[in-house]
This record gives C-alpha cells, sequence and structure tokens, in this order.
C-alpha cells in the first residue's frame, strides 16, 4: 500500500469492535475512523482510533445521514460493520451507501437470516444433508405434546437468537424440562457428548478464502459461554464441513462457525453460524490469520490465499487472570505471561481495558447496592 488507507467502524460500542480495531492496528497503513450510538465505549479510549464520533441512533434515515456524512467528510475508503445488527443494516440499505466507499463483501439477506436464526439454520441444514444435533421448535404446549417422544435426553434449550451462551439451559430429564414449559417459542437441541470446536472463515460468493480452526481449552463463565483460552489446530473434516455450509449459504464476508464433535457418531455436528466477527478474533491474529486485515484487502479486490495458521495456545486477558487465580506463582512466569495472550494488547493499549473495569466496577456497586435495599 502506498497510501494511507481511511477505514470506518461503523458500531463502536459492539462488543467486538476493540478486538477489531487491535488486529487493524497492526498496519500502519490504516487511519482508524469510529462511529457509536454510545458516547463512551472502551473504542472511544484506544490510541490506534484517530476519530470517535457518537451519533444517537434516532432512524434509519438519520443513521444513513450520519454515515455518509462521515464518509464523504473524511475520504473514507472501506466501511466495516462489526456486529450482526450493522451488518444487517448494511445488507438492507449498501445501494443507500456514499458510492465514495467500499463496503466489506456480505452475504444477500436471505442467508443472512438464515444463519443468524438458529430454527431458519436448522431447516436450512436438513435440506441440504448437513451434520446437525437432532433439533425440535415448540411453540407452545400444545406442539410440545406433538413432538414430546421423539426428544431424547439430556437436551439444551436455546434462544432462536442469542450470543455469547446467554440464555441456554440444560435439562437432564423430561420431568424438569416439562416443569419448564410455557406458552412461548423454544428451541431444544440434543445433548452432544464431546467438546466444542470453531472454525473461523473469510468467504467470497460461498468460497472460504481462509480460515482458523481452534478447540476451547479454558471456560468461560458458563459451560456455553465463549472459552478464555483456545488451541490452534487442523481437522480436515471440520473444514469440509464448513466449506460445504458456506458454499450453501453463499456466504460472502467473515463468519465464525460453532461446531461439536460427537463421540458416539465419530463426527462433527454444525451448532450454529456468528455472522459477525467473534471474541477469538485476536488468538487468529497471533496464529498468523488477521481477519479484519484480510477482510479490508479483500474488500480493495487484492487476492487473499490461505496460508497455514500457527498451532499456538491463545489466553484471553480474563484466562491470563484466571490462571493466575488457580496457580499463584505463574505470575512471574513472564514469558509465558507475554506469548500469546491477550496481555501484550492490554500493555500497549491499556485504557479501554481499565474503561471496562470501570464499567465492571460500576454495575458490580449497582447491583450489590440494590441487593443490600433489599
Amino acid at each position: 500500500m502506498n497510501s494511507r488507507i481511511n477505514v470506518l467502524i461503523i458500531d463502536g460500542s459492539s462488543t467486538w469492535a476493540l478486538s477489531v480495531v487491535n488486529c487493524l492496528s497492526q498496519c500502519k497503513d490504516y487511519k482508524l475512523f469510529v462511529l457509536s450510538s454510545k458516547k463512551r465505549t472502551a473504542t472511544k479510549y484506544s490510541r490506534y482510533i484517530s476519530h470517535y464520533k457518537y451519533c444517537k441512533k434516532n432512524s434509519d434515515v438519520d443513521w444513513l445521514r450520519f454515515i455518509n456524512n462521515e464518509i464523504e467528510s473524511n475520504n473514507i475508503s472501506v466501511v466495516v460493520p462489526v456486529a450482526e445488527e450493522e451488518i444487517r443494516f448494511f445488507i438492507k440499505h449498501s445501494n443507500q451507501i456514499s458510492k465514495t466507499a467500499n463496503i466489506i463483501p456480505l452475504p444477500e439477506l436471505k442467508d443472512f437470516e438464515t444463519a443468524v436464526n438458529k430454527l431458519y439454520l436448522s431447516k436450512f441444514m436438513s435440506n441440504h444433508n448437513l451434520p446437525q444435533p437432532k433439533s425440535f421448535y415448540i411453540k407452545n404446549l400444545e406442539s410440545y405434546k406433538n413432538i414430546a417422544q421423539s426428544i431424547h435426553y439430556p437436551i439444551l434449550v436455546k434462544p432462536l437468537k442469542g450470543k455469547g451462551g446467554d440464555g441456554i439451559i440444560k435439562f437432564d430429564s423430561v420431568k424438569n424440562f416439562e416443569k419448564h414449559i410455557l406458552n412461548e417459542e423454544l428451541f431444544v437441541q440434543e445433548y452432544i457428548e464431546g467438546y466444542d470446536i470453531d472454525c473461523s472463515v473469510l468467504c467470497l460468493n460461498g468460497k472460504v478464502l481462509t480460515y482458523t480452526i481452534q478447540k476451547g481449552n479454558m471456560l468461560g463463565h458458563n459451560a456455553y459461554a465463549p472459552q478464555l483460552g483456545v488451541e490452534f489446530l487442523d481437522s480436515d473434516t471440520v473444514i469440509l464441513v464448513t466449506r460445504k455450509l458456506m458454499s450453501d449459504l453463499n456466504w460472502s464476508g467473515i463468519a465464525h462457525v460453532d461446531l461439536r464433535y460427537d463421540k458416539n457418531t465419530n463426527d462433527y455436528k454444525i451448532i450454529e453460524v456468528n455472522a459477525r466477527f467473534w471474541g477469538s478474533v485476536e488468538a487468529s491474529k497471533f496464529a498468523g490469520v488477521n481477519f479484519a486485515e484480510l477482510l479490508i484487502q479483500t474488500t480493495l479486490g487484492e487476492k487473499n490465499e490461505f496460508k497455514p495458521y500457527k498451532h499456538i495456545h491463545y489466553l484471553r486477558f480474563k484466562g491470563v487472570l484466571k490462571k493466575i487465580k488457580r496457580k499463584p506463582l505463574s505470575i512471574f512466569n513472564f514469558k509465558d505471561i507475554l506469548s500469546n495472550t491477550e496481555v501484550i494488547s492490554v500493555l500497549k493499549d491499556p485504557i479501554p481495558m481499565l474503561y471496562k473495569f470501570r464499567e465492571w466496577l460500576g454495575r458490580a456497586l449497582f447491583f450489590n447496592g440494590i441487593y443490600n435495599a433489599f
């Protein structure tokens, strides 16, 4: 690249915006601009940001006007929506975005909506002979009675849409589950004995351009939350299944596919698709695949071919803290702490993490005050 490229990140308040900023900071040819519907976010305080602007999101018309004004005022070359809400917005309104900027590759709206809704995705995978857990949609108590005999326990009850494992409940018996059923929509999957494994991809017109495969090795705040540590590995079967899914969806852009190894059938089943950036995107960068940078290169017409990634172990910042709590003396193993962990990113740009801690402390004190009041 001969000149700096102005990159506009739309949703600065999203969970994954700061990770995308950290990934893009590795390329000095990018000048980063961030828009947000929140006045203060961790991303705002990153030293890698050249410009942060807040706008209250009153309507789609106002938001479009604001985005286009920022694109034209700052000579933006590439626009990057990070989370699903803004990705959906750009798919719907791409023809109304200023033509002076390039929008990252995105899927068609129908394919996007299929991917992000667990029920739609389950039906899609059934129609395309893709491996998945046995799944059920329960509209109400009456519909449950029609399928009750077909359900084998244990099961997982999941919200049709959600993130980070929120709202997932495991039931080991029909008795416990039936106490939970009300007249509300439920998506149910039979629980698979095995382990979780993920495949992160960058695609164009259904073709996987590059990918990483990672397996969690340190639990988050619950069994279904994103892992605090991952290890990168190869699996011909995982990428084969993922390639077929992305091809059938005719996917363009980034995605993070959650799968689970089934030890009873010795295969991998697709659990869900995260049609956005993901929590371990920085880990992939450490392994040698910088998805955020490759996405921008693809947007600008550069060719990207798959390159083998490193088989490393990586810990999020919370994972490092958890490890130190378990083994206090490990705090003196500086080489380990500074190798393939989020600590490096935090030390280079500490203020966003301090802001996150301040937010967490404020919430903790607030809820503690409510608890003591009762």
